[in-house]
């Protein structure tokens, strides 16, 4: 589904008549109020109606739950997807999923309508009783509850930022299918299938920030472009010119937090919690030098097959200005150390380079955060969502924690 714009506000007009157009939307609570009330029916039925044994009823709920995330990606990759070139057709898959796809933050329609689902439900309903009778009325509740478990995930995904850490690899999958490439990332509630077929993305969580000039769109003219702004942290991107005719990406985040410069430092050269404020690392050592004002850090990064595990060594240098605590200014850069040496299992980061700048601004301290790193040969329509999600989230914890100290 390829559209000219995708509209992060707004709504699709699907009907002329506002009453058809009114039974185009739907609130979750309408549809959980509408099944659950049917989900506990059957089951107290089949228990106390039908005298089908506890364990029996437990084990088909759960064989429908699974079979759910099935119907699932066949009916998004095949149904909602449908390629057709005749008109009606054409329409009829814009009324049923390409809305969504082209107005993706609708909340309205997020879920089946209700009249839609209910008499979707209950052919469902139907065929599952003609292929197997009374199982049916364990089996439907197990189906439906898969219904709800999926539109909740999908409402939650369009709506919210991932609330835990393990949910974010559906967040970006999903996020991905949307901005990315619609011919892939099919599962919602799972991506069990995707992996299965062979459509998930090859996502690898690197903090390759650079990319060679064949796969920018253009040389920028120096100036930071906005990409994203979220929990009042800003971050830009800029093409800058590099080595022959190499281009390099500077990203740059933005944000301010209660906080000083000293805590900053201590912060960064602490060996403790660099794990917990760092996205995806699972090592971070800290060399200490003679001098107060340098030191060395070693990170490595835990990469999903299949990818290799990432690691880079960087040499850290504190700037004091004039004003003190007030401002202050760090910068890091790839360097070499025989404590943290190359190993043939990990593929070493090189050329990154960077600084934090912190600035009082009365009350509160401004930081800004810049990174450039050599370029990378991963495609970029896997390594932007990446980039951009991975620094957001490594601020947000970084911005925590340095608050939670004071």
């Amino acid at each position: 589904m390829k559209f000219e714009k995708v509209h992060n506000k707004g709504q699709a007009t699907l009907f002329r008549s506002k009453y058809l157009e009114a039974l185009t939307k739907t609130h979750p609570a309408v549809i959980f109020g509408m099944y659950l009330p049917v989900i506990g029916y059957m089951l107290y039925y089949s228990y106390a109606g039908l005298h089908y044994s506890l364990l029996r009823i437990i084990l088909t709920y759960l064989a429908a739950l699974f079979s759910w995330t099935l119907f699932e990606y066949a009916a998004h990759r095949y149904i909602f997807h449908w390629v057709s070139g005749h008109p009606v057709a054409k329409r009829m898959v814009y009324t049923l999923h390409g809305n969504h796809h082209e107005y993706p933050r609708d909340r309205q329609r997020l879920f089946m309508p209700p009249v839609p689902s209910v008499i979707i439900a209950s052919f469902l309903f139907a065929v599952f009783y003609l292929l197997s009778g009374k199982n049916a009325l364990m089996f439907f509740p197990g189906f439906i509850s898969g219904y709800l478990i999926y539109g909740s995930m999908h409402y939650a995904i369009h709506a919210w930022a991932p609330p835990f850490r393990w949910l974010k690899p559906l967040w970006r999958n999903h996020h991905l299918h949307h901005y990315k490439n619609d011919d892939l990332g099919f599962g919602v509630s799972s991506t069990l299938w995707d992996r299965v077929f062979r459509t998930m993305f090859s996502v690898a969580v690197l903090l390759l920030l650079a990319q060679s000039p064949a796969s920018a769109h253009q040389l920028s003219d120096g100036s930071y472009k906005l990409v994203k702004q979220e929990k009042n942290i800003a971050l830009y991107e800029r093409w800058i010119a590099a080595s022959g005719m190499e281009s390099v990406r500077e990203v740059k985040a933005v944000f301010t937090v209660k906080s000083d410069v000293r805590s900053v430092t201590q912060l960064l050269r602490s060996q403790e919690q660099g794990t917990n404020w760092n996205a995806h690392v699972k090592m971070y050592r800290v060399l200490l030098s003679s001098d107060s004002n340098q030191w060395t850090t070693y990170l490595k990064y835990k990469i999903p097959w299949p990818f290799g595990d990432q690691d880079c060594c960087l040499l850290y240098r504190f700037n004091p200005h004039t004003a003190g605590e007030r401002h202050g200014e760090i910068t890091f850069e790839s360097t070499s150390s025989s404590l943290f040496p190359v190993t043939a299992d990990v593929s070493r980061i090189t050329g990154t380079r960077g600084r934090w700048l912190m600035e009082d601004t009365g009350g509160s301290m401004k930081i800004t955060y810049t990174i450039t790193t050599n370029r990378s040969k991963v495609p970029r329509w896997v390594s932007d969502p990446i980039v951009r999600n991975n620094l957001f989230s490594t601020m947000d914890d970084f911005r925590s924690i340095l608050e939670k100290q004071r």
